[in-house]
């Protein structure tokens, strides 16, 4: 008997990494947690927490959704096939959670957002989110599934608060610290050309023009070369 339980406790430890590795990572993420971005996706913290709190707050209001932002490939896992088509990932996805989520979910992508929301309709969700675009690099994508989670919110009656992501104020001092590099690597290269310059145009004594000795007052008077 021990020896059962003890082989069925082995293939249930090497079975879990096995499952985990062969699935999507947003299916292990949103069984408990409502946000999914990739680990690897360079996402500013600011505007990670505006998601979260916005999709907190929504669901606290009594609108239920999850969201996975898919900016990579790398973000499907075994599901890679599946890029560039959020509507069947969001089929997909709402099926490997729907043992234990089975209300609305959104899927964004660089080429597109998706609802899936088990068998229900999701055509007001369609119409919520007519003509929104999503951003193309990590920072934009995750920005603009916050507002498409405002919109799917407010189209359910719910309004939510606009957080501050914070990155207005970071992206000018990363603009003003990179201008400011700029302009001390110019002045580095004009100060090192100036002194080239300075060196190269000095002539050495070689180059001089060599004046001609002195002569002498007899040698210069012709009239007493011959006494």
């Amino acid at each position: 008997m021990r020896r059962a339980l003890l082989a069925a406790a082995l293939a249930a430890l090497v079975a879990v990494p096995a499952a985990s590795a062969n699935g999507d990572p947003a299916s292990d993420v949103l069984l408990t947690q409502k946000v999914f971005v990739g680990p690897e996706v360079p996402v500013s913290k600011g505007k990670l927490d505006a998601l979260q709190k916005t999709v907190d707050a929504a669901n606290a209001k009594g609108y239920p959704i999850r969201v996975a932002v898919i900016a990579f490939t790398g973000d499907l896992g075994t599901a890679v096939s599946l890029w560039r088509r959020p509507q069947d990932y969001s089929k997909f996805l709402g099926s490997e959670i729907a043992f234990v989520y089975a209300k609305r979910l959104l899927v964004a992508m660089p080429a597109g957002f998706a609802v899936h929301d088990g068998r229900r309709s999701t055509a007001a969700e369609q119409r919520a989110l007519k003509g929104a675009e999503p951003g193309h690099t990590p920072d934009a994508l995750v920005a603009s599934t916050t507002e498409a989670v405002r919109k799917l919110a407010a189209s359910g009656g719910v309004q939510v608060p606009v957080y501050s992501s914070g990155g207005g104020a970071h992206d000018w001092r990363d603009r003003i610290i990179i201008a400011v590099v700029g302009l001390l690597v110019v002045a580095l290269i004009v100060l090192a050309g100036s002194r080239l310059r300075a060196r190269g145009g000095g002539r050495s004594p070689s180059a001089e023009p060599r004046s001609s000795p002195p002569r002498s007052p007899e040698s210069s008077d012709p009239g007493t070369g011959g006494r």
